[in-house]
């Protein structure tokens, strides 16, 4: 039996972003929640423009100590350093249930995605999916908007895929579109 890890991405807009790992490592199956968490403070632009490199480095440490508070006051004279992490927890579901979100995944679709999907216009959601796909020593990533009324079977494939693997969190951890 071949190693595989599925990876299916949402977010990538103004919120948050966050993916559900799939991964079989010979006959064994795990999951993992991958969130985005956003770090950022705000500097004054001239302290900013005149600092050494390891002030700047300084910084940057300062915004990972403060992940997920939000800026306020932002205002004219301001720069914003960010340094956004990714906390990384396992979820506690049985083998089963994992295979059998990978085996949804792939019925929905998920080995035929194509890389993109060319668009008529710019989709109004700023919410996108991205899948990848490593199956032994292959490799392979789809980047695909999301859109309210599928345009393709890949706009429907890749929110098929998104549910099957969302199935494996909590209903309140699971990104909306």
């Amino acid at each position: 039996m071949r190693d595989v890890e599925l990876r299916v991405w949402g977010g990538y807009g103004m919120g948050a972003t966050q993916g559900v790992v799939l991964r079989r490592s010979g006959d064994r199956w795990s999951a993992f929640l991958a969130q985005v968490r956003r770090c950022a403070i705000q500097i004054p632009i001239a302290v900013g423009d005149t600092a050494s490199a390891g002030t700047m480095h300084g910084f940057v440490v300062e915004a990972r100590r403060r992940c997920d508070t939000p800026l306020t006051n932002v205002g004219a004279g301001m720069r914003i350093i960010t340094a956004d992490t990714l906390a990384v927890d396992s979820l506690s579901v049985p083998d089963s249930v994992v295979a059998n979100a990978w085996t949804a995944a792939v019925g929905a679709g998920v080995l035929q995605l194509p890389p993109q999907v060319q668009r008529s216009a710019v989709p109004s959601s700023d919410f996108t999916y991205v899948v990848e796909v490593r199956r032994g020593n292959e490799y392979r990533a789809s980047q695909i908007e999301h859109v309210e009324q599928p345009e393709s079977d890949a706009d429907r494939q890749i929110q098929a895929v998104y549910a099957a693997v969302g199935r494996l969190l909590p209903p309140r951890l699971l990104l909306k579109p």
